[in-house]
């Protein structure tokens, strides 16, 4: 993490003023979370990696191209609901003000102060 982002981090996660007990709850769901969510980013990636060898084939098979096309939006549509299910999971265990800072927090400070928790 880069000077600045560590910067930032701080800032937002003094903002959020975290009791110690909250840090500690949020760390453990925001690593289970993280591993199901780098399990479905490692599931996209092999499929767009396939995709674009399907479509580097002189003669693209149609049915292939398709199926990976529908598997890849599948994908990241688990993604999308895994993020989500993560942003619920963590305003479930803050106050509604702290809730209200972490929702507003721009998603590359958020993946920054998330880090930090984990760390």
């Amino acid at each position: 993490m880069m000077a600045s982002a560590r910067q930032r981090a701080r800032r937002a996660l003094r903002r959020l003023s975290l009791t110690p007990a909250q840090a500690q709850k949020l760390g453990r769901v925001i690593r289970d979370e993280l591993r199901q969510m780098q399990a479905a980013r490692g599931m996209l990636a092999e499929c767009q990696r396939q995709l674009r060898d399907a479509l580097a084939t002189r003669a693209p098979d149609s049915m292939v191209v398709f199926e990976l096309t529908v598997q890849e939006r599948l994908l990241q549509r688990k993604e999308r609901e895994l993020m989500g299910a993560l942003e619920r999971s963590l305003v479930a265990l803050l106050r509604p003000e702290q809730a209200l800072r972490l929702q507003t927090l721009p998603p590359a400070v958020l993946g920054d102060v998330l880090g930090r928790i984990c760390a």
